[in-house]
């Protein structure tokens, strides 16, 4: 483990964070969904803006934006993108200036993250309903037109720099479970763009693979996600300079798409009773685009018998709190 810090350590790295982020027991919702050990990584409360995964990432990136003493960062997403409200957050605690590129449309008002980034200061500009290639290479573009140099978070900062953050975090539940031994065997995390995961998948199998790692698609296709996981830790692998066989980065490693429901972003009903189940059992509140999906398929694992309800289980909140303030039509409904 301290070797694998080290590593970590000589990477350039931009201090954003308050970690180690909470590791704590879900009594109540333990029992409302049979398991006998349910704990959650509050990563909603990462510290940066009003908090989440990306800040692990952005350590990362932006340490690399600082060593290359660049002046602005440009950002590509949703209008509800979490990744963009963290990434006006961490440039204005480094004086750098965000440019944030959304494809939509410009909102009759800005709520939610899109308020988030411009109260930080942001510049935001509106590309029109685009895909994400599309967005992708609007923001490379707008870096090499501008005069002055720019860093391109690219991907939602689902890259190889950007999955470091969350080989930090596979090392950091470690140490919270050893100091505090606390009987967690599995951990279930969102797929997502792959960033996330795949940073945990090989932090987890640089450690000794101590703990069964289940992503839960809420996005793409198994094979398209197992790609992207595949390039995106291997990539974070060889910044690290360490050398893993891909079955032994996948041995202790599950995905699932049964819980993706009708699609991206449309929550069924069984990620609306997630979210409302961890509300009114603990307190405890989920978008339903990431983290209630997420939260979804660790309650059907342990109901359908795929993790053993007497094993211990550790949930990952990777925050997106602000987007759940425009879903209201959904949990409501």
């Amino acid at each position: 483990m301290e070797s694998l810090s080290s590593a970590l350590n000589e990477q350039p790295r931009a201090r954003l964070g308050l970690f180690p982020t909470p590791l704590h027991p879900l009594s109540n919702l333990a029992g409302h969904m049979g398991s006998s050990h349910l704990y959650i990584k509050r990563d909603d409360l990462t510290g940066l803006g009003m908090g989440g995964n990306k800040t692990r990432g952005l350590e990362f990136l932006l340490g690399r934006a600082l060593e290359r003493q660049v002046e602005t960062v440009i950002a590509s997403g949703a209008l509800e993108s979490n990744l963009c409200s963290q990434v006006a957050a961490a440039c204005a605690r480094l004086g750098l200036q965000a440019v944030i590129l959304h494809n939509d449309d410009p909102p009759e008002e800005l709520t939610g993250n899109a308020l988030l980034s411009h109260l930080a200061g942001a510049e935001m500009r509106y590309l029109g309903p685009t895909d994400e290639n599309e967005r992708e290479q609007r923001a490379m573009n707008l870096a090499c037109e501008m005069e002055r140099e720019a860093f391109v978070v690219r991907r939602g900062g689902s890259t190889p720099r950007g999955s470091l953050g969350y080989v930090v975090a596979a090392v950091e539940l470690a140490r919270q479970v050893k100091e505090h031994e606390i009987p967690i065997d599995h951990v279930v995390i969102v797929g997502a763009m792959g960033g996330t995961a795949a940073g945990l998948l090989a932090g987890n199998a640089l450690l000794g693979s101590p703990f069964s790692v289940h992503i839960i698609s809420v996005e793409y296709s198994l094979c398209e996600l197992r790609k992207r996981l595949e390039i995106l830790a291997f990539g974070a692998l060889d910044l690290l300079r360490c050398s893993y066989r891909g079955e032994e980065i996948f041995s202790s490693v599950r995905l699932y798409d049964e819980y993706l429901g009708p699609g991206y972003a449309i929550p069924d009903e069984g990620t609306l009773r997630a979210a409302r189940a961890a509300a009114s059992t603990e307190g405890i509140f989920c978008e339903t685009v990431y983290v209630a999906k997420t939260l979804a398929g660790a309650m059907g694992l342990v109901q359908s018998g795929c993790i053993p309800a007497e094993e211990g289980v550790c949930f990952f909140h990777t925050g997106g709190h602000p987007s759940l303030f425009g879903q209201r039509k959904h949990l409501l409904s």
